[in-house]
């Protein structure tokens, strides 16, 4: 299957990048549609959650990451999480309990990362999204905005691209909601099967959980 990650400048942040333009949320969410039938997924913040699900087609779903607050002044109480939008994806065998949720606790730091620039998710995050849409081992991940290249990075691990696995994403850093197992025989599987692939899904909402 082929799929897409959006994570662009959020609506009214593009100064906050170097190209300093506003990225045109309804021609994006068009061409996702168009040339991502499989499945898509699009961060966004809260504060424009609103408009652009307007601009999304029936069916997507609204997952949530929750993120350390930096504490400032402010009028209205701090934002400490941000929405991912989730359109089609593979959907998830039926004969085993389901473990992967929607919602991911993130509580680490970042590490160093050549190339960080504002907006970079950690790799918890990127994975926590590759599970929503289902994606396995032998599918296409399109990132379109490739900004650090973290997502990628992430992909390449996840999908078991040069001899790297999932398990070495990160060091332990995020509580997922779903569960708090441990992973450690996840990371030499490579059967590309949606059986096995989904196997490896259910264990994956407990990547980076701390001991």
């Amino acid at each position: 299957m082929r799929f897409a990650y959006a994570d662009p400048p959020y609506p009214g942040h593009g100064e906050d990048y170097p190209e300093g333009e506003e990225v045109d949320h309804r021609e994006l969410v068009e061409r996702l549609v168009r040339e991502f039938p499989d499945g898509w997924a699009l961060s966004t913040s809260a504060e424009a959650l609103q408009d652009v699900l307007a601009l999304c087609p029936a069916g997507v779903r609204v997952c949530s990451w929750h993120r350390p607050v930096r504490y400032t002044r402010s009028r209205r109480p701090l934002s400490g999480w941000e929405p991912l939008i989730v359109f089609g994806g593979r959907e998830l065998p039926t004969a085993q309990t389901q473990t992967i949720h929607d919602a991911l606790l993130y509580r680490g730091r970042f590490r160093a990362f050549p190339g960080a620039i504002v907006g970079m998710k950690p790799p918890q995050v990127a994975v926590w999204m590759f599970c929503q849409l289902g994606a396995c081992p032998g599918d296409e991940l399109v990132d379109l905005y490739p900004g650090s290249g973290a997502i990628g990075e992430a992909w390449r691990r996840y999908a078991g691209v040069d001899g790297r696995h999932v398990a070495d994403v990160d060091e332990p850093a995020a509580r997922d909601m779903s569960r708090s197992t441990s992973t450690a025989d996840l990371g030499e599987r490579r059967d590309t099967s949606l059986a096995a692939a989904a196997g490896a899904l259910a264990g994956m909402s407990a990547i980076g959980v701390s001991a």
